[in-house]
C-alpha cells in the first residue's frame, strides 16, 4: 500500500519506490536455525528500506564475523569461522547458536552499544575489537539507516578502546595540556577538553604563565594548580599531559585526578607508575588523544603569538 501511495503522489523527501523499483528489507527467519534473507516485504523487518539489495547483504556480510549465522547446507562459511557454532556440526546446541542471532538482530536494529558492553562484561574482548573496527570502516549513506546514532557509537567506541588500554573509567571528560613559550618568554598553557568522546571548544581555557625561565615541567605545574582550584569548572576524570617522564613528574605534587602524558614523536603514553603504553596510530583512543593534543597546541600557540606581539 505504502509503495503503492509514494508511485502516484511522489512525494519529494521519499525517493524509495519512485523509480518504480521495490526497496529492500532483511528479514530473520523464524525456524530451528535462524538465518538472515533479504527481500522486498516490509512487514516485520528488522532493517531497510534500501535501494539496493547489494547494500542490505554488504551490511550483512560486515556483521557476520561479529555475529556469525548460518545459510545454506553443506556450510563452506564454518570453514572460515563465519558459522559457528554451525547447524551442519551435530554437536551444535541450538542454545549457542541464537545467541549469535540474538547479537545480529540488536546489530540490525542499531543497538551498537549495547553488543560493545555485553562483550566487555562478558570478557569477550574479540567481539568488542571486532565491533570496535566495525564502527570505524568506511560505509555508504544507506547503511547509516542501520546504524543512524554511527557518530555516537564512534565516539563511545574510542572511549571503550582507551579504557581498556589505560584501565580508567569513566572518561566522561577528559582535560589535555600543552604549554608554548619562546626560550621562557610569553609563555601560555592551554587546556581542551572532550566530553564523551566529542572535543568540545567551549570548555577550551588559556592560562598566561607568571613562571619565569624555560621550564615547561613548572609551567605545566602553574597551569595545573590554577585549574585545581577552579572549582566551578567540572572535575575530570582524566588529565593527559603533552610530553613525557618529565612532564609527568608534576604527579609528584601530586594530583588528585589520574593523568597520564603522551609523547608526540612516537605516541608513547607514560603512566605515573612507569607503564608505558604503545598502541598502534589507528588505535580510536590514542586518536582521540592526539587530537586533542593537536588542538592544545594550536590553542596555546594562538595565545603566546598575542603575546609575543605585545612584547
Amino acid at each position: 500500500m505504502e509503495s503503492k501511495l509514494i508511485k502516484k503522489f511522489l512525494p519529494p523527501y521519499n525517493i524509495a519506490s519512485r523509480d518504480g523499483k521495490s526497496p529492500f528489507y532483511i528479514h530473520i527467519t523464524s525456524e530451528k536455525f535462524p538465518k538472515p534473507i533479504v527481500n522486498h516485504e516490509s512487514k516485520k523487518a528488522l532493517a531497510g528500506p534500501f535501494l539496493s539489495g547489494q547494500v542490505a547483504r554488504q551490511i550483512l556480510k560486515r556483521f557476520r564475523h561479529i555475529a556469525p549465522y548460518h545459510t545454506e547446507s553443506p556450510c563452506f562459511y564454518r570453514h572460515l569461522g563465519l558459522c559457528r557454532p554451525c547447524p551442519d556440526d551435530p554437536l551444535t546446541r541450538p542454545e549457542n547458536y541464537l545467541a549469535n542471532i540474538s547479537r545480529l538482530r540488536r546489530l540490525l536494529r542499531g543497538q551498537f552499544k549495547q553488543v560493545m558492553r555485553q562483550a566487555i562484561k562478558t570478557l569477550d574482548f574479540e567481539t568488542a575489537a571486532s565491533l570496535r573496527n566495525l564502527l570505524y570502516q568506511p560505509i555508504s549513506p544507506e547503511e547509516y539507516v542501520v546504524n543512524p546514532n554511527l557518530v555516537a557509537d564512534r565516539r563511545y567506541a574510542s572511549l571503550e578502546a582507551l579504557r581498556l588500554a589505560i584501565g580508567i573509567w569513566p572518561l566522561s571528560r577528559i582535560e589535555m595540556y600543552d604549554v608554548a613559550n619562546l626560550s621562557g618568554t610569553a609563555a601560555t598553557a592551554a587546556m581542551t577538553v572532550a566530553i564523551d568522546g566529542e572535543i568540545d571548544s567551549r570548555n577550551f581555557r588559556h592560562f598566561t604563565i607568571q613562571a619565569s625561565g624555560p621550564n615547561d615541567v613548572a609551567m605545566l605545574k602553574e597551569a595545573l594548580t590554577r585549574r585545581l582550584k577552579r572549582t566551578d569548572w567540572p572535575t575530570p576524570n582524566l588529565i593527559v599531559l603533552d610530553g613525557g617522564k618529565s612532564q609527568l613528574s608534576i604527579v609528584n605534587f601530586p594530583l588528585p585526578i589520574p593523568t597520564i602524558a603522551l609523547a608526540k614523536k612516537e605516541e608513547v603514553i607514560y603512566t605515573p607508575v612507569g607503564k608505558v603504553i604503545r598502541l598502534s596510530k589507528d588505535h580510536p583512543g590514542l586518536q582521540l588523544l592526539m587530537r586533542l593534543r593537536d588542538e592544545a597546541h594550536r590553542f596555546s600557540r594562538r595565545l603566546h603569538h598575542k603575546h609575543r606581539k605585545i612584547v
